[in-house]
């Protein structure tokens, strides 16, 4: 059907407006920061950019701030590694269950039958405390809580269970100066160290629920032992946890058959 000369003006207007708003879009779409090796790129001239910038120091063309992409992420430290799965598990076999129940036990100081279902549980990408339990295995005897380090989630802190850490994602880095600040702040107040320990636990569980997997989720403290007298260097949650598994691959590589 023909257009009404009336309204051709309109028809024109509106086309103009739609090419204007397609120019401006183009114009905004920026290209997106290069990530390689852990470190952030500018895009057009692969000079290295300050961290949430969104301006290169040395060409100044503009670009947009992403967090890294999966293949530009660190892999993890904090967790096993397929290989050393891989290792573990060969040696539960040759060992056998009780064999290296006993030997995990030893190193947990928890009971065969905890220790046991630790090695069950951890792998890759799992909570090196609980060993993937999500369950707090020192307990006493009939009492459930929840993993002091991933706090019943099963998945490792610092990756979030993929492996992978993110970099670059700058609500974690605000939310870690706020909590960080908490900290030094229940470090020289007068809580009592047992409240101080539950205004942390409540701190890492709302970080941990936004923040799983960032680099900044590796520096929560590890708040069952803070202003502990007989822990003076505490140590990070996912240190602790790292620490943990380690005890366990050794004890399992020093049992003979």
């Amino acid at each position: 059907m023909a257009i009404p000369r009336s309204m051709g003006w309109l028809v024109v207007t509106g086309v103009v407006l739609l090419l204007l708003v397609g120019l401006s879009l183009f114009a905004l779409d920026r290209p997106n920061v290069v990530w390689v090796d852990g470190k952030p790129w500018c895009p057009e001239c692969r000079s290295e950019v300050a961290r949430f910038s969104h301006r290169c120091r040395e060409c100044r063309e503009e670009f947009d701030w992403t967090p890294s992409p999966d293949d530009d992420s660190p892999l993890c430290v904090h967790c096993l590694t397929p290989l050393e799965d891989d290792a573990a598990r060969e040696r539960r076999i040759a060992l056998g269950d009780d064999k290296a129940a006993a030997a995990a036990a030893e190193a947990l100081a928890l009971p065969e039958a905890v220790a046991s279902e630790f090695l069950k549980a951890m792998g890759p990408g799992q909570c090196g405390w609980c060993g993937g339990t999500g369950r707090d295995l020192s307990a006493p005897a009939g009492e459930t809580r929840r993993c002091p380090v991933c706090l019943g989630d099963r998945r490792c802190v610092a990756c979030g269970g993929d492996r992978r850490v993110r970099l670059g994602v700058e609500a974690a880095a605000t939310a870690l100066r706020g909590y960080l600040a908490l900290v030094s702040s229940a470090e020289t107040d007068g809580t009592p160290p047992v409240a101080a320990r539950r205004e942390l636990e409540k701190a890492a569980e709302t970080f941990l629920l936004r923040h799983a997997g960032t680099r900044e989720a590796s520096s929560l403290v590890f708040w069952p032992r803070f202003r502990d007298p007989e822990a003076p260097r505490r140590g990070t949650a996912a240190e602790q946890a790292r620490t943990r598994l380690e005890r366990v691959l050794a004890a399992l590589g020093r049992t003979p058959r």
